[in-house]
């Protein structure tokens, strides 16, 4: 790519100059049109291989999986013995935060640029990706994280009928006078049980390993498993967006539409809980695929991440990898859920109002200690993810006087904490999609919560079809006790004498 676009960091900019992009199948190449100014032209790998000119996507991915098996081979018999990290005592005390121990081909953290996909930035695949309306389909971002290809119009059009025709044919799953199958379970559920704690149930009771068990019942080959992890992935992605809507209203669906994309279904879904009016469905619509865009896959070493790339590698069913995940959410991310961050600009709200004065918030949040504010973490670059949301919002939500309440109440903080620890801070995603959510109608942030999840089963499903490709092992370190560890560094320790208190047995 062009070291233009490689330095740049105003993501306006990136999206206002790539939106307009062409599509080769064969060539893998987009190129940025001028747009009034003369702006250097630029390439994009579509991926690191040669793209794919299948339209449908079982088919690219048999084109992608020897391709990389033969880099891995490769790689491994000429770098094998290399070392990648050191690993420090200190490390092991601090979980291993930030060593480099995992492979997840979907996605990495880049220090300058954020969360990647198959090498491209947020507003890179923002702006690459086919869209419908104003934001790109969730169909086109798994498209990318399954294959590495930017997919073409055709491609995302074959597979948003796919999994239309999938979902229809799972119907009774989720579909009937009480939900279906997975309906009539989550009703029997208490009402103390939070929204993700139902994802979780519900994912458990998901039927969707018929096609593995199958594979393991017949004696399949090793080496194919992949395929019947692809075709279990494929239906249970495709009726996800229904279990979601059961889950909002503890009930069946009703005159819900099976059509259009992933999100459009999903709205139908969450349409027919909440009674969100056709308005609110368009601004929700273009809002939500821009989320899932962005909250598809995140760093492999997250708690929920990990936790599901582990159980992926196993012979779990793809329902019950996911399942083990979901509870991992409540914590995320470790700067402030949706729900604790609305109800910290509520408590701003209800005291100073709607329209607060920068100085009042300021004073404010001086009185509160320092490990109570919510929606900012230390970091040195600001999260692309929040920017491009940010973007979004002033484009097409500018009067919105909760979304300027928290512009109003992050610009203080960041400065606040700068200012009192000497470090870089920036505000997270949540501190904009929660009061999106909220002026489009989605109000209850615990249930917001299972979005943000449902968004990242993209990444994972993605992440353990590969593992199953390449037949990737089980994650299994060792393990050793403190004492261990000490006597491995200083020798044996001197035998210490009892106490008086301790009776010795040997006697």
């Amino acid at each position: 790519m062009h070291q233009f676009w490689r330095g740049c960091t105003d993501i306006p900019t990136i999206l206002m100059f790539t939106r307009a992009c062409s599509n080769s199948n064969l060539g893998g190449r987009r190129h940025a049109l001028r747009v009034g100014i003369d702006l250097p032209m630029y390439e994009v790998s579509r991926t690191r291989g040669v793209p794919s000119a299948s339209i449908d996507l079982k088919q690219a991915l048999w084109e992608k999986i020897p391709v990389h098996y033969d880099l891995l081979r490769s790689f491994r018999e000429q770098h094998g013995s290399s070392v990648v990290s050191h690993i420090t005592v200190e490390n092991i005390y601090q979980g291993l935060s930030g060593v480099k121990t995992m492979v997840r081909e979907t996605s990495e953290t880049d220090p300058k640029h954020g969360v990647k996909y198959r090498g491209l930035t947020l507003p890179e695949v923002v702006s690459l990706l086919p869209r419908q309306g104003k934001s790109p389909t969730a169909e086109s971002v798994f498209w990318l994280l399954l294959t590495g290809d930017v997919p073409t119009e055709e491609q995302t059009a074959s597979l948003i009928a796919d999994w239309s025709m999938r979902r229809q044919k799972k119907k009774y799953w989720w579909s009937g006078p009480g939900g279906g199958v997975v309906g009539s379970v989550l009703q029997a559920l208490p009402k103390t049980v939070t929204p993700l704690e139902k994802l979780s149930v519900a994912l458990t009771v998901f039927d969707s390993g018929k096609h593995m068990k199958e594979a393991l019942k017949n004696r399949a080959s090793s080496y194919r498993y992949w395929e019947y992890t692809y075709e279990d992935s494929m239906e249970l992605l495709a009726t996800l967006p229904a279990i979601v809507g059961l889950i909002a209203k503890g009930k069946g669906l009703n005159d819900v539409r099976e059509e259009g994309d992933w999100v459009q279904f999903l709205m139908e879904c969450l349409g027919d809980a909440y009674g969100i009016t056709e308005n609110q469905k368009k601004t929700m619509i273009d809002f939500l695929r821009l989320y899932v865009t962005l909250n598809a896959d995140e760093d492999g070493g997250i708690p929920a991440i990990h936790v599901t790339e582990i159980l992926g590698a196993c012979q779990l069913d793809i329902n019950q990898a996911l399942a083990a995940g979901v509870l991992a959410y409540n914590d995320e991310p470790k700067s402030g859920t949706m729900s604790q961050y609305m109800e910290f600009q509520s408590k701003i709200q209800g005291l100073l109002g709607r329209e607060s004065k920068e100085e009042n918030i300021k004073n404010y949040v001086t009185l509160i200690a320092k490990d109570r504010l919510i929606g900012c973490k230390e970091t040195e670059v600001s999260d692309p993810r929040y920017s491009t949301l940010l973007h979004y919002v002033m484009e097409n939500l500018p009067d919105n006087s909760d979304v300027n309440l928290s512009r109003a109440i992050t610009r203080v903080l960041t400065t606040t904490m700068k200012t009192a620890k000497g470090k870089t801070f920036h505000p997270e995603q949540t501190t904009i999609a929660a009061p999106v959510f909220q002026a489009c109608g989605l109000k209850d942030m615990k249930f917001n919560q299972v979005l943000l999840c449902v968004s990242r089963a993209f990444g994972a499903i993605a992440s353990i079809i590969w593992a199953r490709a390449v037949n990737a092992p089980v994650e299994h370190p060792a393990s050793k006790c403190t004492y261990s560890y000490l006597e491995s560094l200083q020798g044996p320790c001197p035998n210490r004498k009892r106490g008086k208190h301790v009776k010795d047995f040997r006697k």
